[in-house]
């Protein structure tokens, strides 16, 4: 251990370790940081995040490049759908539709993103969070069929349950007056957290970290960029820190879809865990 640890591979030491204790390590962090967030006061969602810094109409779309912006999961939502459907029982029953949730995913958060930024209010944003549950749900199932097979990919039904309840929570709050941005915002950090630890703390079957690690990082430089929406618009008024959220968070997930496209060529390895195209080959 100390040979490895003076050589730098920390990682393979960490993943020496026997599964059991890796996946404490995961459940530790979501647990302390569950235990944090249970001790702070509720937090409402601060009316000032609709004010969004590019307030241009173009062709009569209000708000138009936070608007059309959204293509991006489009595009990556559509090909990811359409590679899944390509790749047919190359995949496993769980693999594929953990996938094809994620690709769903970013194409109802195209739409559920537009309609929120016609007209930006609390009311709409329920309609752009519900969607993003669904493709961060999608997205830590791949990253678990990839690692363990598509028989434990199930696990994104709670996922899914625990996500679309902290939306509701936090909608139903702010109707009472109160607001509590919580447990949605934990379960955002948490989805991104928990996703990277996986990748970082079992070895993929498919070869699909870098793919895996481009749309996780992705997707915090778009969280980067909504901090800096009015700060980035101001250097020349060109682009806004929010469209390029859309444009960073949408397009991260265009290697998952070509990874996709890999995989239903090559077929993914271990036949063993795809029962559903052994049954395909036996009987041809």
């Amino acid at each position: 251990m100390n040979e490895q640890l003076q050589d730098g591979s920390i990682l393979d030491a960490i993943r020496a370790l026997k599964p059991a204790a890796r996946w404490l390590m995961i459940a530790g962090v979501c647990v302390a940081a569950s235990a944090v967030v249970a001790m702070l006061a509720p937090i409402p969602q601060p009316q000032s995040y609709h004010n969004f810094a590019d307030q241009r109409p173009i062709f009569g779309i209000a708000h138009a490049m936070d608007v059309l912006s959204n293509i991006a999961f489009l595009v990556s939502g559509l090909l990811g759908i359409w590679f899944v459907l390509r790749a047919g029982k190359t995949l496993d029953t769980g693999t594929r539709w953990a996938f094809a949730i994620l690709f769903f995913g970013l194409v109802l958060t195209s739409a559920g993103s537009a309609y929120y930024h016609l007209d930006p209010d609390n009311q709409r944003l329920v309609f752009d969070r519900l969607p993003m549950i669904i493709a961060m749900a999608g997205c830590v199932g791949a990253i678990v069929a990839d690692r363990f097979g598509g028989a434990s990919a199930w696990g994104i039904t709670a996922l899914l349950a625990i996500g679309l309840w902290t939306v509701h929570h936090w909608s139903v709050t702010e109707e009472l007056g109160q607001g509590d941005l919580r447990w949605y915002a934990l379960y955002q950090g948490l989805i991104i957290l928990v996703g990277v630890l996986l990748l970082v703390l079992f070895p993929s079957r498919n070869a699909a970290t870098p793919a895996f690690m481009l749309a996780v990082a992705g997707n915090i430089a778009a969280k980067v960029f909504e901090l800096l929406d009015k700060p980035i618009y101001s250097l020349g008024g060109i682009v806004s820190g929010h469209t390029l959220k859309h444009l960073s968070a949408g397009l991260a997930f265009l290697p998952l879809a070509f990874l996709i496209r890999r995989i239903g060529q090559q077929r993914m390895v271990d036949d063993s865990l795809r029962p559903d195209l052994m049954s395909v080959e036996s009987g041809s």
